[in-house]
């Protein structure tokens, strides 16, 4: 589990370095990055891997020697499951102390190098660098964090790397034989080879060659860097024209709204000064109406006056004998229309006989001047409204209303006077009666 992982991971980075590799990728102010081609090319396996344990005969152990061995078989166990697909090297103990290892037969040449071929596809692609490479431009900054995680991997891994390297050198304490088996000792090396050969490129890009007795230029990560300072600058120069165009962008709204507010304020007075005349002038129209509807009031309530005067002045008997008089005016106006003299008679007999029945019943004694009814049956006729009077009505307005009312005098303080009233009515009532007969 402990190789799979390392080899997943480096597989990983691989990748990642592949992806900087590409000119879209990692193409950086003319700075280019070794493929993983070329920094294979640059490792030398002697200088990499210790020298392969040589088989040595099995030794007879003593006891100590042998639980010291056990103990270390234990120990190894979990390890030696990572390489389920490895030759095992080892069978398992029989018994006895003296028991012979069995091991499987070893691969063939062409067995083992189609089996290391891939192995290394894992880690660079044979045919060429394209695949699996980002198709988007990468920036500076992308680079640089890439590159330091890659290194900072490359720095935890070492110690498994380490590992991985010891043991190659070691022997299985039993057999006697190579601690990893053929198939997991080549899938161990291309894992290493891939490790160093990012360590390498790592090494390389961020190794500052600048010396002052050499003319070559700075590392990648410095070069790296200076774009990206170049960039902060670039954009803190940017932020800086863009704040202060903002700047200018906000002192001409703010002018804007200044002068705004003033024409606003200077056509809110012209408004309110409009408002005002218009006011004053509709105040002034107000009281030339209200002055010529007073004195159309006084007008018409003189000529309702005069009117009324002139009403009044038709009666000059009050009374039954009054009442007979108007009558008669109405009789000889309408000598040729009996009809509208019977509807008449018969209208002041019904009003006259309801006051009798029920003196008391306000709405009976009061009859409104500009009642339909009324003047259809009997004020539209000469000496119609006289009669009313001659029979003691007055012009009265009773609720805002003209009318002609028939006061009823308080039976309780003027009993006399009552008697006079009732009379009176009945009286009127009978001359009515008698001027239907005829």
């Amino acid at each position: 589990m402990e190789l799979r992982r390392v080899e997943d991971e480096v597989k990983s980075h691989c990748k990642s370095w592949r992806d900087l590799c590409r000119p879209s990728g990692g193409a950086c102010n003319g700075d280019s990055m070794p493929t993983l081609k070329e920094l294979f090319s640059k490792l030398n396996d002697e200088d990499i891997f210790p020298p392969e344990p040589e088989e040595e005969p099995e030794d007879v152990e003593d006891d100590i020697q042998m639980k010291e061995d056990e103990k270390m078989v234990k120990e190894e166990k979990t390890d030696k499951e990572e390489c389920l697909d490895s030759d095992k090297n080892s069978t398992e103990n029989s018994t006895t102390a003296n028991s012979v290892p069995v091991s499987k037969p070893a691969l063939s040449a062409s067995e083992s190098i189609a089996f290391s071929d891939s192995i290394f596809i894992g880690y660079i692609d044979p045919e060429g660098e394209e695949e699996g490479m980002t198709d988007h431009e990468m920036t500076p900054q992308q680079i640089l964090e890439r590159l330091e995680n890659i290194k900072a991997s490359l720095t935890a891994l070492a110690p498994k790397i380490n590992k991985f390297l010891k043991r190659l050198a070691e022997k299985d304490p039993i057999t006697r034989k190579p601690r990893y088996g053929e198939k997991a000792m080549i899938r161990v090396k291309h894992a290493v080879r891939a490790y160093k050969a990012l360590e390498l490129g790592i090494s390389g890009a961020f190794q500052d060659r600048t010396k002052p007795e050499s003319t070559e230029q700075s590392s990648l990560v410095s070069n790296l860097q200076k774009q990206i300072q170049m960039q902060e600058e670039q954009m803190n120069e940017q932020r800086q024209a863009k704040q202060t165009q903002e700047q200018i962008e906000l002192e001409r709204i703010a002018n804007e709204k200044l002068f705004a507010e003033k024409r606003e304020t200077e056509q809110r007075l012209l408004e309110d000064q409009r408002k005002r005349e218009a006011e004053l002038e509709l105040s002034r129209r107000a009281e030339e109406a209200r002055r010529r509807r007073i004195e159309e009031e006084q007008l018409a309530l003189a000529a309702e006056r005069e009117a009324d005067a002139n009403l009044l002045s038709l009666v000059p008997t009050k009374g039954p004998e009054g009442v007979r008089e108007q009558i008669e005016r109405m009789r000889q106006a309408l000598k040729g229309d009996r009809a509208a003299l019977d509807v008449a008679l018969g209208s002041l007999y019904t009003l006259f006989d309801q006051i009798s029945r029920k003196p008391e019943e306000v709405s009976f004694r009061r009859v409104r001047r500009d009642h339909p009814k009324f003047n259809e049956d009997i004020g539209r006729h000469v000496g119609g409204k006289e009669v009313l009077i001659a029979a003691g009505f007055r012009l009265e307005t009773l609720d805002g209303i003209k009318c002609f009312f028939s006061r009823e005098p308080n039976i309780e303080h003027d009993m006399n006077g009552w008697s006079d009233w009732f009379d009176g009515l009945k009286k009127t009532l009978e001359v009515v009666e008698e001027e239907m007969i005829k």
